[in-house]
């Protein structure tokens, strides 16, 4: 502190008295940037404490893919969720359902970081977001991974400042995007959960998976992703996104004390 002060007063004794005045300003709004600042950590602390005020939910969501090479019709699901991580859905007849994006807890996405940082923020849908960042642990994604080539994974975070609640995240592959999930929110009863969330899986970070329509055939009947892209009539390598899921959600019904036997297979 005596160094800073030091400096500080040799500066504004060169400088005129209205460049004092300049100085004086910058450096205090520059102190009140960092002053307002949150550490990585209190981020996440702030994340899961507000998420942790739901003790369990039930809620109806329609779901809606668009996919190359993949055909399944909208269709409408029901969810149940119990904290810490239960989660049980009920549907009529066959439903893809996306394990990312499901019960909301952001507690999904910060157990897959080896490291998390602040980026510093940014502006989402005229919003205020904390930026965070981290290295993906590769044994957390669903994903095939070569154990002797492991690929550096990227996460991104945007964490709405009010909210408190991931409204955005990606996920980077050798500098390839392969996962993007865009949320919006809707307060229940004081808490807020999620009203859209929007999954956009990307091509370059999938041409090398394979893949099979449900109820298929044996294995040797999947086809690499990049192909069947190409058979569909679309260059991945011109296009971002394979494909996207949509997620739309309504009915919640919260803390009503849902019964561990819901739970049971």
């Amino acid at each position: 502190m005596n160094w800073f002060k030091n400096n500080y007063r040799e500066v504004t004794w060169i400088k005129s008295g209205l460049f004092r005045g300049y100085v004086s300003i910058i450096i205090l709004f520059t102190g009140f940037l960092f002053a307002n600042t949150p550490t990585a950590d209190a981020i996440q602390d702030s994340l899961i404490s507000r998420f942790s005020r739901i003790e369990d939910y039930t809620v109806n969501i329609k779901i809606s893919i668009k996919m190359t090479g993949l055909r399944m019709p909208r269709k409408k699901i029901k969810l149940f969720y119990k904290a810490p991580d239960k989660v049980k859905i009920k549907s009529r007849g066959f439903a893809i359902v996306p394990k990312t994006g499901l019960g909301g807890s952001p507690g999904k996405f910060l157990n897959m970081l080896e490291s998390i940082n602040i980026a510093g923020n940014a502006m989402l849908n005229n919003r205020n977001q904390w930026l965070l960042t981290g290295t993906v642990i590769p044994d957390s994604m669903d994903i095939p991974i070569d154990g002797d080539n492991i690929p550096n994974i990227m996460m991104n975070l945007w964490v709405d400042s009010e909210l408190w609640a991931i409204t955005k995240a990606e996920t980077i592959v050798d500098s390839q995007k392969v996962f993007q999930l865009v949320s919006e929110y809707t307060e229940v009863d004081g808490i807020f959960l999620p009203s859209k969330t929007t999954l956009s899986l990307g091509f370059k970070g999938l041409k090398n998976w394979s893949m099979q329509e449900p109820f298929s055939g044996p294995m040797s009947d999947r086809k690499f992703f990049n192909k069947v892209a190409k058979e569909a009539g679309i260059n991945p390598d011109k296009k971002e996104f394979a494909g996207t899921v949509v997620m739309e959600f309504s009915k919640y019904k919260v803390n009503k004390g849902l019964d561990d036997d819901l739970f049971k297979k």
